[in-house]
């Protein structure tokens, strides 16, 4: 088994900011801007620049960015550390099974399956590591569509005893080859430990481990984010902003309980003119609540730009889709409250020397082996 030393363990870390790199039918790759990207230049085409065919660019396209990743050697992939964001704060849990079961027995009308296939495919699957920036996008897309925006996660940093000679060769590609519902016993059947996958979702163009439980030699893991590290700035920087948003907030408030007795699909009916609004309170209404919409967007841009300078668009998109989950999970918090989490979520990003530091300061946990 390669075990490596852990207090020698090998960070790979490129930051936020990364270009994407895309597959063209050519076989070549080119490589797009993180601001194209966000952009979608072209309606979302770039020009090869191998054969000039111009490729619809996306994540169904997107290619390995570096193209000799230390990751592709097998010798080398028990020397690096690999991160993990997960709410479960004892993760990877032997118990998880026994807890899943318990919590399905207080939701079983839900099932549209199975119950024994239904337990098996959520307590049977590998485990996914990747780099530091996979594991704090993974969190910031489960906040967002994953109603997680309220919960308290933990960063884990791994090390892992992983036999060379027990990963796949080369790489899966996700586009091609699925890799999030990997299983153990689809472990088994290719006799792997490990099966390395090109991640296209967090970390785009990175790559990824699905590995079995086994493989984890020992974790160190802290609650994030950490209060102790903050983004530089205060709620003066955008005072006059977060003024503006409170009053457009109380007006469209005002507005709306004007009207709160008509139905919502009747109301968006007369906002648009489809039903009579004799008073105009439906549109009126309407139109506050678009400019409170447009003066959030604009703090959480200038947000963005005080507290996120070295954050690609895309990452920062993310990112304040996030914190809008984080606010909706909080509804009794105020601006200042929002600005103080942001910037401490922000410092997952931005001083990531600082957060690896934290965590990599940490007691090691061991797991027995079964």
């Amino acid at each position: 088994m390669g075990n490596a030393d852990r207090s020698a363990l090998v960070e790979r870390s490129d930051g936020f900011n990364y270009d994407y790199a895309m597959n063209c039918a050519c076989g070549e790759v080119s490589v797009l801007s993180a601001q194209d990207y966000f952009a979608e230049a072209d309606s979302a085409h770039m020009s090869c620049s191998h054969c000039g065919a111009m490729i619809h660019f996306g994540i169904a396209v997107a290619a390995l960015r570096d193209r000799d990743d230390p990751a592709l050697d097998n010798d080398a992939v028990a020397s690096f550390t690999w991160y993990h964001t997960s709410t479960d704060p004892d993760w990877p849990s032997p118990d998880y099974a026994r807890r899943f079961v318990e919590e399905l027995e207080q939701h079983q009308h839900h099932l549209i399956m199975s119950r024994e296939l239904y337990i098996s495919d959520h307590t049977t699957k590998a485990l996914h590591l990747g780099t530091y920036e996979t594991a704090i996008e993974n969190m910031l897309r489960r906040m967002d569509d994953e109603d997680d925006g309220g919960s308290q996660f933990y960063l884990y940093r791994v090390a892992l005893r992983l036999d060379p000679a027990r990963i796949n060769a080369g790489y899966r590609d996700e586009n091609h080859e699925e890799a999030a519902q990997l299983t153990i016993s689809d472990l088994d059947s290719e006799e792997l430990d490990a099966v390395r996958y090109l991640n296209v979702h967090e970390g785009t163009g990175v790559l990824s481990l699905a590995v079995r439980p086994e493989i984890i030699d020992a974790v160190q893991r802290v609650r994030i984010p950490l209060p102790e590290l903050t983004t530089p700035g205060t709620p003066d920087l955008v005072r006059g902003d977060i003024d503006a948003l409170e009053k457009a907030k109380g007006e469209m408030e005002a507005a709306q309980a004007k009207v709160e007795s008509i139905p919502a699909t009747r109301r968006r009916m007369m906002y648009f003119g489809v039903y009579p609004d004799p008073d105009g309170l439906a549109k009126q209404a309407g139109d506050l609540e678009h400019h409170y919409i447009d003066l959030r967007r604009q703090l959480e841009n200038r947000l963005a730009e005080i507290h996120l300078p070295r954050v690609s668009p895309v990452i920062r998109r993310d990112f304040n889709e996030a914190m809008a989950s984080w606010k909706s999970d909080n509804p009794t918090s105020g601006s200042d409250d929002f600005i103080e989490q942001y910037r401490v979520m922000a410092a997952l990003l931005e001083r990531q020397p600082d957060v690896i530091n934290s965590v990599a300061n940490q007691d090691w946990r061991v797991l027995l082996r079964p």
